[in-house]
């Protein structure tokens, strides 16, 4: 498994590359290949934060061999180690997944050291990274990203909506299997009290502090419902974008919502589980997502959802049946949607029933052994 960022530096991908991982160890040898890196932040004092990056240069995380390499941040290509291309090119690994589109320029110049072994990529931020590479500057890697695509023997789609967008790019139809995030059950087991204990109703969102995750659009619709409810709203997401987490404060500040959201930028997983656990709403207003993880054990917890209609999502959400679908450019529907969940526990515990229902069949077991599937596919057809 090669990624950009793992544990402990959390977000999406991270999350499904350790799940990924520790399942598929029950068929093959797998071993995660990243960087020394985590975060830093230049007004760590104002937020108190202290992020650093001395991380082992080789672990064990819960059974995963993680090797971390140093690396050097070039103008154009970020996150480039000549180490770890030279370790993973000459290793006698028969695979290399590679997990997300990140790093563009990096990821592809390791790819371009591997012809004797089968590369995937997963689609993770496919269309973010589309979207910002067609604008622009930017414009000048697109030529990258495309070949970068179609030199992977093969592509896991989170999504449908991530295979047309691949078929659009002109990727064949045989070289793409669509295999989506999972949930793993075993998190829900363990929870550390962390939502307060009180009769408001309760409003969650989990999700990087981002400009698309769309924190503002929520904002506008909880500055109305704290007129009409008596409600609270948690905002649990890592810390992505500093200057984006000022405006949303700020934003807080402006509509004299402190008493009314409550902002995490950092949680362990029993603190997140009490989150799902303790709530009566799970909403995402994001502009832009492939198949989120963080929708699927929202589910799983047996909360409905309010969610955009964007990327996957419509995939796993059927309006009205097991939550509501809006446009992300519509607060006003997205207000209603809301209003009508919080005011109707019935409809909640209705929802709530379908929802675990649903998200029972997406476990990571399940989709590690469509994984393996895979791989083993791949090498017959390679021998």
């Amino acid at each position: 498994m090669y990624t950009p960022f793992f544990l402990p530096y959390y977000g999406g991908t991270e999350m499904a590359t350790y799940c990924l991982t520790k399942e598929l160890m029950l068929y093959c040898d797998v071993e995660v290949f990243t960087f020394n890196w985590i975060p830093s932040f230049n007004d760590s004092k104002n937020y108190g934060f202290n992020l650093s990056s001395e991380l082992p240069k080789e672990e064990i995380v819960d059974g995963i061999c993680v090797s971390r390499y140093p690396f050097t941040e070039l103008p154009i290509v970020k996150s480039f180690s000549v180490k770890l291309i030279k370790n993973v090119s000459f290793s006698d690994f028969d695979i290399v997944h590679f997990q997300g589109l990140h790093r563009l320029l990096s990821r592809w110049l390791l790819q371009k050291t591997l012809e004797k072994k089968i590369k995937i990529v997963t689609t993770h931020a496919l269309h973010e990274s589309a979207r910002i590479l067609e604008q622009g500057t930017n414009r000048l890697m697109y030529p990258f990203f495309i070949d970068s695509l179609k030199d992977m023997d093969h592509i896991i789609a989170l999504s449908r909506i991530d295979l047309k967008l691949l078929r659009h790019l002109g990727i064949r139809k045989d070289r793409i299997t669509v295999i989506p995030n999972g949930i793993d059950p075993r998190k829900f087991e363990k929870k550390r009290r962390f939502v307060e204990g009180n009769d408001k109703l309760k409003i969650l969102c989990v999700a990087r502090f981002a400009q698309n995750k769309n924190y503002e659009l929520l904002l506008s619709v909880l500055n109305k419902l704290k007129d009409r409810l008596n409600i609270e709203a948690y905002f649990v997401g890592k810390p992505d974008d500093y200057k984006y987490i000022e405006k949303i404060v700020g934003i807080v500040k402006k509509n004299r919502l402190e008493k009314v959201v409550k902002i995490s930028l950092s949680l362990d997983v029993p603190a997140l589980i009490d989150c799902y656990l303790s709530c009566d709403l799970f909403v995402l207003p994001s502009v832009m997502e492939t198949f989120p993880l963080v929708v699927l054990e929202a589910m799983y917890a047996g909360l409905p959802i309010v969610a955009t209609r964007v990327g996957g999502i419509p995939e796993i959400i059927t309006n009205g049946v097991n939550g509501f679908l809006v446009l992300p450019s519509d607060p006003g529907e997205l207000y209603r949607k809301c209003l009508s969940l919080l005011k109707d526990k019935e409809m909640r515990n209705k929802m709530r029933i379908a929802n675990r229902e649903t998200a029972e069949k997406y476990t990571w077991s399940k989709i590690a052994l469509s994984t393996y599937d895979l791989y083993q596919g791949l090498l017959e057809k390679r021998r």
